[in-house]
């Protein structure tokens, strides 16, 4: 059932790709989108039984997630709704890695991820800073800092874990939320949607995998 589950996600983010984003089809977007997420969220509590702690709080990330996907197919005027709810998610996940692992803050890895991410959050916000006032003013472009400053913590917090599928998923779920944020302020590109969702789905599917890899 397992495996089921994990070929059944595969294939739901392979027919969002072809038929949602290809094809541009709204209905089939609205339906695989949050559907895709739903089915990532069956198999963190198939593969874990929630049983611990770390389990719990990804799984509820995992919904908050959903919540921002929903926001997110909708008008502009729900963008902030949906940056709120995975603002929430990543939350979740940060407090999930700091109450099921040894985390050592003063180690070479975290001053020198920390470090690194700082530089690219700063870096990245200047980048986008301009278009995202215009989009939407000062308090949009604030949001967007706040966003940008969990992110980073969320990656940094995984990168103290150990755990190499930790790592992997919260680096693509930057990568995801960078590419979103480039194509939406800076710059639209024509394949960005297609980056933006595999990278997305697959560091949630790793989330879910890692529970029951980790406990």
């Amino acid at each position: 059932m397992y495996l089921f589950l994990i070929l059944l996600i595969i294939l739901s983010m392979f027919l969002y790709h072809v038929k949602a984003l290809h094809y541009a089809s709204k209905l089939t977007k609205y339906i695989l989108k949050p559907g895709t997420m739903i089915l990532i969220i069956a198999l963190a509590i198939y593969g874990s039984g929630l049983e611990t702690t770390f389990a719990k709080w990804v799984v509820v990330a995992l919904f908050f997630s959903v919540i921002g996907d929903v926001f997110l197919m909708l008008n502009n005027r729900w963008f902030v709704h949906g940056l709120i709810s995975f603002f929430i998610a990543h939350v979740f996940y940060i407090i999930a890695f700091w109450n099921s692992f040894a985390l050592d803050m003063t180690s070479q890895t975290s001053i020198f991820v920390a470090v690194s991410l700082f530089i690219f959050s700063i870096w990245f916000f200047v980048l986008l800073l301009r278009f995202v006032t215009e989009d939407g003013g000062v308090k949009l472009a604030f949001a967007v800092a706040v966003y940008i400053f969990v992110i980073s913590v969320m990656m940094w917090s995984a990168s103290l874990t150990g755990s190499g599928i930790l790592v992997v998923a919260s680096l693509l779920f930057v990568i995801s939320d960078a590419v979103l944020a480039y194509d939406k302020f800076r710059h639209p590109f024509r394949v960005a949607e297609h980056i933006v969702m595999i990278t997305y789905f697959t560091a949630q599917l790793l989330f879910a995998i890692s529970i029951g890899l980790t406990y």
